[in-house]
């Protein structure tokens, strides 16, 4: 009785011209978007690698270890693989950083990519799961009951012995499995893509994200099938079912995503960056004013001195200068540090204000996990960091004792070589840290699709059919 049941309710959801057309939709978008997103990276890629050359060719014209320093070297953001997927913060502008022996470094924005990518929304597995599936989740069940107790055949069918939970179950499952369907093909599509495509080497633990992102996405259409499933069954006429599903889509898919950012700006405002401007300007002039005040002049005492003295004033003003700048460099990472720690008190909120959607603890779960999401963002911002210091211990043990021309100039008899110089490496996290950091949103999805379920479950049980 059952499987005849879900036969019937799976079957009459795969004749439906709505169902064939968002189906339709579905595949041709993620062929589509998994094309041109694979191509993106490709192109990506090779910027990436023709990057790394150039910088370093740039540093070796530099001559001078202190140039180096003063100058840096600069580092691209690596693509990541699974920005065929989800392109998450790989849309961002900002994939090129300066790193040098003082300042913490950060990406800054590329002149080389067309600003008029960020007008427009990307069609990625994101969208296609988050908006057109969850809307197609609402359409195909917005009826399953109430269109059924308009007509009358859900009296007809109960006069029977038919129980009421074989009823609900048979509609549940035959409507999920219907939606899944369209799904499965496209991740199937998506995949032959990804597998014939030379410029995307995925790996073992990539096809295992993969497969874990598939089973998250198939766990938001169980919420969303059920959610819109308990409104038919609570609704007295399909027509209010489907403009209250509408308007709980809206809700879900655009407005709590987009106002938890602005609701964490008032609970947990963060300073702007002209205020941390001004703050390490005012912290960092005292420290400049002292080193003036101390050293002016240096060069007409050196007048009347022997070489040796000459020798020795050099070396007590570079010491003073490189204290300078270790001071300088502690106050203003001070201050980014106090900054940074406030911005991720606000993104945390705003992450816990949005969870009450499933579009956003879903696009939270499978971006972490492909690592294009605000976690990768700030291990990258940490190995880039951890690279500089690399990088300024590496400057110091080649500029020795050199000294130059108060540190600033080619030291005598100085060999410059960078062959040895280290490059910037980021290491992927590894599955199991992504998903325990995303066991929260992962475990948010699944007692949202169980409690909607039972709540269907139960209300139909209870519900007066007349």
């Amino acid at each position: 009785m059952l499987w005849t049941m879900i036969r019937k309710e799976w079957l009459r959801n795969l004749l439906e011209p709505r169902f064939l057309l968002c189906a339709a939709l579905c595949i041709f978008l993620a062929l589509v978007s998994v094309l041109v997103l694979r191509a993106d990276l490709a192109a990506k890629r090779a910027d990436y690698n023709s990057n790394r050359e150039i910088y370093r060719q740039q540093a070796e014209e530099y001559g001078s270890y202190r140039d180096l320093q003063r100058r840096g070297v600069r580092v691209d953001r690596p693509p990541q693989d699974f920005q065929v997927l989800f392109l998450g913060t790989e849309k961002t502008m900002d994939r090129t950083a300066e790193v040098t022996g003082d300042f913490m470094p950060g990406f800054a924005g590329d002149l080389n990519i067309n600003p008029m990518v960020l007008m427009f929304p990307v069609a990625d597995l994101l969208f296609i799961v988050g908006v057109v599936l969850s809307l197609l989740a609402f359409f195909i069940s917005y009826d399953a009951v109430a269109g059924e107790r308009e007509e009358g055949t859900l009296m007809l069918l109960l006069s029977y012995s038919v129980p009421r939970d074989t009823v609900i179950l048979a509609k549940w499952i035959g409507g999920y499995l219907s939606l899944a369907l369209p799904f499965i093909v496209s991740l199937l599509v998506s995949a032959l893509l990804i597998s014939l495509s030379s410029e995307i080497p995925f790996e073992g633990q990539n096809w295992q994200a993969f497969i874990v992102t598939g089973a998250v996405s198939l766990l938001l259409i169980a919420v969303m099938f059920s959610f819109g499933l308990l409104v038919s069954v609570r609704a007295r006429r399909s027509s209010s079912a489907i403009l209250s599903l509408l308007a709980l889509w809206v809700l879900l898919a655009l407005v709590l995503p987009n106002a938890g950012p602005f609701l964490a700006e008032i609970i947990n405002p963060v300073p702007d960056v002209g205020e941390i401007e001004r703050k390490i300007a005012e912290s960092t002039r005292g420290l400049n004013q002292q080193y003036r005040g101390q050293w002016r002049g240096g060069r007409g005492r050196m007048r009347g001195m022997s070489d040796e003295q000459r020798r020795e004033l050099r070396e007590e003003m570079q010491l003073a200068r490189e204290k300078l700048q270790t001071d300088i460099n502690a106050a203003s990472e001070k201050i980014i540090r106090d900054f940074e720690r406030q911005l991720r008190r606000q993104m945390d909120t705003a992450r816990n204000l949005t969870r009450i959607s499933p579009v956003a603890a879903y696009v939270y779960a499978n971006t972490d996990i492909g690592e294009t999401g605000v976690r990768h963002e700030q291990q990258l911002i940490n190995g880039l960091r951890a690279y500089q210091r690399q990088f300024s211990l590496y400057v110091d043990e080649k500029s020795g004792d050199g000294g130059g021309d108060f540190g600033w100039g080619q030291a005598q008899g100085e060999e410059y070589s960078i062959e040895d110089m280290p490059v910037f490496s980021f290491r992927a996290e590894s599955l199991e840290g992504r998903l325990a950091a995303r066991s929260t949103d992962i475990l948010l999805l699944l007692i949202f699709a169980v409690l909607f379920l039972m709540l269907a479950f139960v209300s139909f049980l209870r519900t007066d059919i007349t």
